[in-house]
């Protein structure tokens, strides 16, 4: 017991002051010397002798609770407890704000990223489109370009058609007046050889209206006589030699000198008459 005591009491004396303060501690310092006291008796006689207790002059600081209710600490300790309780509180209400933050931040920034994302979305697919209509704006100014081209090349076409076709109306128009003037010269000129050989024709007596002598006659651009073919007899041989020989005697044919070189290429430079007698007499 004495063991026991010596181990415990200094230990349990640690534990108690540091856990009730020291009146607690002097209250049960008393009961334990009272029980130790009676069990020593009590193992020393079995039937101990009842003496009137001694008189004990002890003040009682504090009473013990009741095992079931908590036991109440100092003032000290219970507002370090306290004030332990309410850092604790205040750690774990910043801890928790902090971790609310930080959430909220997670979120926000999560949120920033779906949003930038679909920002950058917006922007690829409006750049697509930029892109699209842009290319379909060229295909069609392009195309536009081309077809003006086309019509450029057209009217220019048909402006060159219609220029074309002046110049050939015109050149037409030339040629047939060129060509009237021709035959006004050729028919002229060859009227004029025809009456002035009609001049020197002598009708024969053997002559008759119905004969007819074609005669082909070469000159010169002077109207001289080169050379005269009978190209068909009238059958009579004094009116093909009359015919002949009145061509000789109108000749040279001077005012053939007046014709055009390119009249008298083409239509004098050989010539082919008709003589009928009833066409040289006057």
């Amino acid at each position: 017991m004495n063991r026991w005591f010596n181990i415990a009491f200094p230990t349990l004396l640690a534990r108690v002051t540091e856990g009730y303060g020291f009146a607690l501690a002097l209250s049960l310092i008393l009961h334990l010397i009272m029980f130790s006291v009676l069990l020593v008796n009590w193992n020393a006689d079995a039937k101990p002798a009842i003496t009137p207790p001694l008189p004990i002059s002890a003040a009682l600081v504090s009473l013990p609770e009741p095992a079931s209710k908590p036991q109440t600490v100092s003032k000290p300790a219970q507002s370090q407890a306290e004030q332990n309780r309410k850092d604790e509180a205040k750690r774990r209400a910043e801890a928790k704000k902090m971790a609310e933050a930080g959430r909220k931040q997670a979120e926000q920034q999560r949120k920033e990223q779906e949003r930038q994302k679909t920002l950058a979305l917006k922007r690829e697919e409006e750049r697509k489109k930029d892109e699209l209509r842009q290319k379909e704006e060229a295909a069609r100014k392009r195309r536009e370009l081309e077809r003006r081209e086309r019509q450029k090349e057209q009217q220019r076409k048909e402006q060159q058609a219609l220029e074309q076709a002046m110049v050939m109306e015109q050149q037409a128009l030339a040629a047939a007046q060129q060509l009237e003037h021709d035959q006004r010269q050729q028919a002229q000129y060859a009227a004029l050889i025809k009456s002035l050989t009609s001049r020197y024709w002598n009708r024969p007596p053997s002559a008759r209206n119905d004969m007819v002598a074609e005669i082909r006659i070469s000159l010169s651009p002077f109207g001289d006589v080169l050379d005269i073919t009978m190209l068909k007899s009238s059958g009579n041989d004094e009116f093909d030699r009359s015919v002949i020989q009145a061509i000789r005697q109108a000749s040279p044919f001077s005012e053939l000198k007046d014709l055009e070189r390119r009249i008298f290429e083409q239509y004098f430079r050989r010539i082919t008459f008709r003589f009928r007698p009833e066409d040289l007499v006057k």
